[in-house]
């Protein structure tokens, strides 16, 4: 892990990475991306956009995160997730190291 990610939080870190993730994608968003902006209903995230985040969340951290337990419940996918639920289960991953 870098200096400077040690100095920003998982919040702050998932926001930078989704904001690099969809600068080209000309989304009208009226707050800007938080900690409550939801990948699909507000980020228009299709599955391979989720997949993504998530590989630059590990290329970000330099490690796995096992996204799947995030990603899936009782067999099926979560319908939706915020930015904040992303970083609580990073902190939570982060925490267990």
């Amino acid at each position: 892990m870098t200096t400077a990610l040690k100095r920003t939080t998982p919040e702050e870190t998932v926001i930078a990475v989704v904001d690099d993730l969809v600068q080209d994608w000309g989304l009208d968003l009226d707050g800007g991306i938080g900690a409550a902006t939801r990948v699909v209903a507000d980020l228009q995230f299709a599955s391979v956009d989720i997949i993504q985040l998530c590989v630059a969340l590990e290329q970000t951290y330099e490690r796995k995160f096992g996204f799947q337990d995030l990603l899936m419940k009782d067999g099926s996918y979560v319908g939706d997730l915020t930015l904040a639920q992303f970083a609580q289960f990073v902190q939570s991953r982060l925490a267990g190291a």
